[in-house]
């Protein structure tokens, strides 16, 4: 009988958990959506902006990558004043060089999309009509499906 109370509380903490969980993480989005809205999308600043990138893109054609890193200065950020990694210069004439081949448009990407106001907080999932999940069409030997997908 004891073993039988314990399991049935571990139960209800187990849910009362995940409710709670689930509680929190509706609210992070809400927040989220309210902070995009203002044009707050997170994250860290960019080292290298779009003025900087732009620049060191035109300087790309003849100049080492670590020559254009050391006529760059970082303009945000803890690092203002200095320049730039190597790495992160790779990194983004990288992303440039990517986006050009693309479609040609913007040099750098645009920040990823959080949530819409009208998606759900959580994933719906689809309904079937009959109430079943469906399965493979599968082809007896006498070549009609027995099922078709919906």
């Amino acid at each position: 009988m004891g073993a039988m109370f314990f399991a049935v509380l571990a139960v209800a903490v187990a849910v009362a958990g995940q409710l709670e969980r689930n509680y929190i993480r509706e609210k992070t989005l809400e927040g989220q959506v309210i902070a995009a809205s203002k044009g707050n999308h997170g994250g860290r600043p960019k080292a290298i902006d779009d003025d900087m990138l732009t620049f060191a893109v035109a300087l790309d054609k003849g100049v080492p990558v670590p020559e254009i890193a050391k006529k760059l200065t970082i303009k945000t950020r803890e690092e203002r004043g200095q320049a730039p990694s190597v790495a992160s210069l790779y990194r983004d004439l990288a992303e440039a060089d990517d986006a050009e081949a693309d479609d040609g448009l913007p040099v750098r990407p645009k920040p990823i999309r959080i949530r819409r106001p009208e998606d759900p907080l959580t994933p719906r999932r689809p309904s079937y009509a009959n109430g079943s999940m469906p399965g493979p069409t599968r082809t007896p030997s006498c070549g009609s499906p027995t099922h078709d997908l919906p």
